[in-house]
C-alpha cells in the first residue's frame, strides 16, 4: 500500500504464543500481537494493528498464508511499517512456509472453538455467517457492477489453501486508481501485482482462476479471521458465508465474537512440572504451584498454597506463623515473570525485579491457606513489564502491590 522497501522473516514461536509482528526497525523491537482487540482503522483498503504507538499494516496476506496452512504460532519480524506486496497473492507466502515446514507442538492441547449455533453479523448489504459444519470451509458471495457475479465454496485445508486460494491476487478497479492514490496508498501497486479491471469488465492480466476475483476475497477473509486465532483451529468445525464483506466488516465481525464470549476457550490449568520448565525458582522459593488460567500478554491467575511445613515458618513468627508480605509479593513476581518468559519463549532469559510500588498487605496469610494470585500486564515492551497484582485468601484481598519486570540474560 505504502510501497517502502521491507524485508519480512517469519520464526518458529512456542506453543500459546499466538502470532505477533515485531518491528525490528523500531528500538527495542515492539510487538503486536494479532488479537481483535489490536485491530486499528489506519488505511483503508487493508488489515491493520495498533499495540501502543506501534502499528502494522496490510498483513492480511501474510496472515491468510499462515492460518490457510495451519500455523497458529509464529513471530513475523519485518522491518518496516508492512509486508511485502511480492505478487499481490498469499501464494510466495505460503510456499515458503511450505518449503520450510511446519511443527506440530505435540505437547500443548491446540486451541479449538465448535459453534453450537449460528452467529450472523449483518450491515446494509453486507453479511457474514458462521454455522456448525463438519469441517472448516468458506463460502463467498462477490457481486459488483462492473464484473459478472462470483460465487464459490471452498474447503480450507493446507492442501487445498494453497491449490485453491494463495494464488489468488489482489484486484482493483481503473474508476479506483486516482482516488486512492490521492490517500497516499498504492506507492506498490503496480501492473505486476494487482489486477487492475477496465471500464468494460476485462482484467489488465490474464487471470489465474475464471473466478480470481472472489478466491482473492476468500484469500483476504481467510487473514482476517486469523484476528480470533488461527482460522483453522478457532474455527475448526465450522462454515462461514460471507457476502460483499471486506476487511473492516471482517475485523468488527471478529470484534462482536470476542465481545460475545465466543472466542474464549477452557484452559487446562499449568502444572508445577509446566512452571519449573519456565521458571528458574526450586523449592523453597518457587512461590506458584498452579497456574489456573492466562491470557498472553494480559494477565494470569495462580495459586499458592501455604503449609506450615515451609522454612520460613521456622523463623518468621513461629509461634503464630504468617506469610511474609515480601514473598507474597514476590509469588506475584513469579507468576508475571513466567507470562513473559513462556510468552517470548527465549532461552536462557530470567525475569527480575525492577521496580515495587503500592504495596499494600490487608490481612494475614497462614499456613493452611490458598493464596489466589492474580495479575495484569500494564505495560509490555520488549525487556520490561509493568504489572499490577492482587493476591486473595478466599474472597478476601490479602495482599497488592504495582511491579515492574526487566528480563535480561541468565
Amino acid at each position: 500500500m505504502l510501497g517502502a522497501p521491507v524485508t519480512l522473516r517469519v520464526v518458529p514461536a512456542p506453543a500459546n504464543h499466538g502470532i505477533v509482528f515485531r518491528r525490528v526497525d523500531i528500538a527495542g523491537a515492539p510487538e503486536i500481537k494479532v488479537c481483535p482487540e489490536n485491530w486499528a482503522d489506519i488505511l483503508p483498503r487493508c488489515t491493520s494493528l495498533r499495540s501502543g504507538e506501534t502499528t502494522v499494516s496490510s498483513v492480511e496476506h501474510i496472515l491468510s498464508a499462515l492460518g490457510g496452512l495451519g500455523v497458529d504460532n509464529a513471530g513475523v519480524e519485518l522491518d518496516a511499517v508492512e509486508p511485502p506486496a511480492l505478487d499481490g497473492s498469499a501464494l510466495p507466502y505460503a510456499e515458503e512456509i511450505q518449503r520450510v515446514g511446519v511443527v506440530a507442538q505435540e505437547d500443548t492441547e491446540r486451541r479449538t472453538i465448535e459453534l453450537t449455533e449460528a452467529f450472523a453479523v449483518s450491515e446494509e448489504e453486507r453479511q457474514l455467517v458462521l454455522l456448525p459444519a463438519d469441517a472448516l470451509q468458506v463460502t463467498f458471495v462477490y457481486a459488483h457492477p462492473q464484473t459478472a457475479p462470483q460465487i464459490v465454496t471452498l474447503q480450507i485445508t493446507p492442501e487445498d489453501y494453497i491449490r485453491e486460494i494463495a494464488p489468488a491476487r489482489s484486484f482493483c478497479f481503473e474508476s479506483e486508481i486516482e482516488a486512492l492514490q490521492s490517500l497516499g496508498i498504492g506507492k506498490g501497486a503496480s501492473y505486476e501485482n494487482v489486477v487492475v479491471i477496465g471500464a468494460d469488465g476485462a482484467p489488465s492480466m490474464p487471470l489465474r482462476f475464471p473466478d480470481e476475483f472472489v478466491r482473492h476475497k476468500i484469500l483476504d477473509l481467510v487473514g482476517d479471521l486469523c484476528l480470533a486465532g488461527c482460522l483453522p483451529c478457532v474455527f475448526k468445525k465450522t462454515h462461514v458465508m460471507a457476502m460483499r464483506t471486506g476487511h473492516t466488516f471482517h475485523a468488527k465481525f471478529v470484534q462482536a465474537l470476542a465481545e460475545k464470549g465466543c472466542l474464549k476457550t477452557a484452559q487446562q490449568p499449568v502444572d508445577v512440572k509446566e512452571i519449573y520448565r519456565i521458571l528458574p525458582h526450586r523449592h523453597p522459593m518457587c512461590l506458584v504451584d498452579r497456574v489456573l488460567e492466562y491470557e498472553n500478554g494480559k494477565y494470569a491467575i495462580g495459586i499458592k498454597n501455604v503449609t506450615y511445613n515451609e522454612r520460613v515458618f521456622e523463623g518468621h513468627f513461629p509461634a503464630q506463623p504468617v506469610m511474609p508480605g515480601v514473598l507474597q509479593v514476590e509469588a506475584l513476581a513469579q507468576l508475571a515473570a513466567w507470562l513473559v518468559l513462556q510468552e517470548i519463549g527465549k532461552e536462557g532469559q530470567l525475569g527480575y525485579f525492577r521496580t515495587i510500588s503500592k504495596a499494600t498487605f490487608r490481612r494475614a496469610v497462614v499456613p493452611g491457606d490458598q493464596l489466589r494470585l492474580e495479575i495484569e500486564v500494564i505495560q509490555r515492551r520488549s525487556t520490561l513489564a509493568r504489572i499490577k497484582g492482587q493476591a486473595y485468601v478466599g474472597d478476601a484481598l490479602a495482599t497488592e502491590a504495582e511491579l515492574s519486570i526487566a528480563l535480561a540474560p541468565n
